[in-house]
């Protein structure tokens, strides 16, 4: 049996939680987060971090910043609507947002381009499901299904789509996400 490779995501993007952390609960909500991470929270630039790594300071991140309790069924969910809050708000995220073109399905049909620079080990292949939808299979990482499911949705409501992603997962490490929009 082959050995998958680990899924990886850069630093700077997981900076990008801990920032928030810090600038929404100060330095005592960032020394609860590196306590409940159990090492220190500090990623250089273009650090591989391992994606399961990125997924529990999320999680914690939405522990430490959320007014109500989040339901272990919603937790995913919530945890990658977060995770495209955060990065949309940094200022890497804000001129990254501001790159992409005004099309939303010329977006999403770019995302195996985008990701390639974000990702490493992480496949992402796009198929044009029409006017207004999209088909986006993520193979290889260790991210749960619910997560991308939240990335790609608050990606609609950022850029005020009503719209709906459905989650399917596919033997062999495969997440499908049918995203439309209207």
């Amino acid at each position: 049996m082959t050995k998958r490779p680990i899924p990886t995501i850069k630093g700077v993007f997981v900076n990008s939680h801990v920032n928030m952390v810090r600038k929404l609960k100060g330095e005592e909500g960032l020394k609860q987060m590196e306590t409940r991470y159990g090492r220190p929270l500090r990623f250089k630039y273009l650090e591989e971090v391992p994606v399961r790594d990125e997924v529990r300071i999320i999680e914690i991140a939405l522990d430490l910043v959320s007014e109500k309790r989040i339901s272990r069924s919603e937790r995913s969910f919530e945890a990658g609507r977060l995770h495209f809050r955060n990065f949309a708000g940094t200022p890497l995220g804000k001129l990254v947002m501001l790159s992409l073109p005004r099309n939303f399905k010329t977006i999403m049909m770019r995302i195996p381009h985008v990701a390639s620079h974000v990702f490493r080990h992480v496949g992402f292949t796009v198929k044009d499901l029409g006017d207004r939808s999209v088909s986006v299979l993520m193979e290889n990482n260790d991210y749960p299904i619910e997560h991308f499911r939240g990335v790609f949705y608050e990606w609609l409501v950022f850029r005020k789509y009503k719209g709906s992603v459905e989650a399917k997962e596919i033997p062999g490490n495969i997440y499908r996400y049918i995203i439309s929009w209207k």
